[in-house]
């Protein structure tokens, strides 16, 4: 069933929502609300179209971002079990993807700024342009070196994009006064899991496991950066971020804490630029260390 928001185009995107599973109309009322509030606020923005994927279940997400990522070619899907709000544009139009199931076990604050990340990628990142990304200089010349795969540069893109990807958009709801909410999604993020701690241990030992595990800490750990600046917040943030990476050995955790405060808050406005920037730095900080050389 699909269900077209009547917005006035003029003041908002045109919105097509499509519910998957029993999505009561008062959920989908209850997520445009927020939605059209973030464009409101977002202006001005080119975006005219999105679409807003609205799942009752997490197996049915999960189901339809595997085939997804199959039809469309992507190493996405493994990454959609983690979340419960994503964007991307695949298809060439901003897609909004919320799992119900997987929101409401959340705090309100976290839902509330979890909607408006995504929201935030619809304006920062609505193009294919933002998801099929050339390697950057630095992970080529790797490849080119035979020191690893194109496979596996591949997979360190993507998880340097997102992280900077996700930077941004924390950079811009905060400047646009979006605060208690996006704290609250940023200490979500900083919650490390079980699965995050299992999967360091299976990587300790295994250098280009290790590198993984540590560039994919990342993403939980930016979108707390933009208050790193803020005097209200920054003590605060610190402590989370270390408490965050806690479960990695001293020296890891002290280095990527360093990487992220000396780097990420001095990144433009160009997010290919900016991907490419922090390519250079996770390749200097944390893959040659570890390679050995």
């Amino acid at each position: 069933m699909t269900y077209h928001n009547a917005t006035n185009k003029e003041e908002h995107p045109k919105i097509v929502v499509s519910k998957f599973g029993d999505v009561e109309n008062r959920e989908i009322d209850y997520t445009l609300k927020i939605v059209e509030e973030c464009y409101s606020r977002l202006k001005p923005h080119e975006i005219e179209l999105v679409d807003l994927c609205v799942f009752e279940k997490s197996s049915s997400m999960s189901a339809f971002m595997a085939k997804e990522s199959k039809e469309v070619g992507v190493a996405s899907a493994s990454f959609s079990e983690l979340f419960f709000a994503m964007h991307d544009a695949f298809r060439g139009t901003s897609r909004i993807i919320l799992c119900l199931e997987r929101m409401k076990k959340l705090p309100l604050l976290v839902q509330y700024g979890g909607i408006r990340h995504e929201v935030g990628h619809s304006v920062l990142h609505g193009s294919l342009l933002y998801y099929v990304l050339p390697l950057p200089p630095a992970l080529s010349d790797l490849v080119n070196l035979s020191i690893i795969s194109r496979e596996y540069a591949t997979n360190l893109l993507y998880l340097i994009s997102i992280a900077v990807k996700d930077y941004e958009v924390s950079r811009l709801l905060y400047g646009r006064g979006y605060v208690e909410d996006q704290t609250a999604y940023a200490k979500h993020l900083l919650e490390a899991t079980e699965t995050d701690k299992r999967a360091w241990q299976l990587a300790m030992g295994k250098p280009l496991a290790e590198i993984l595990c540590l560039v994919s800490c990342l993403k939980s750990a930016v979108c707390a950066t933009p208050f790193l600046l803020d005097e209200t917040f920054s003590e605060g943030m610190k402590t989370l971020l270390r408490e965050n990476l806690s479960y990695l050995p001293t020296n890891s955790s002290t280095s990527l804490l360093n990487m992220i405060l000396e780097n990420f808050s001095s990144l433009g406005t160009d997010t290919l630029s900016n991907i490419n920037q922090v390519a250079s730095v996770v390749v200097e900080n944390i893959v040659k260390p570890r390679l050995c050389w």
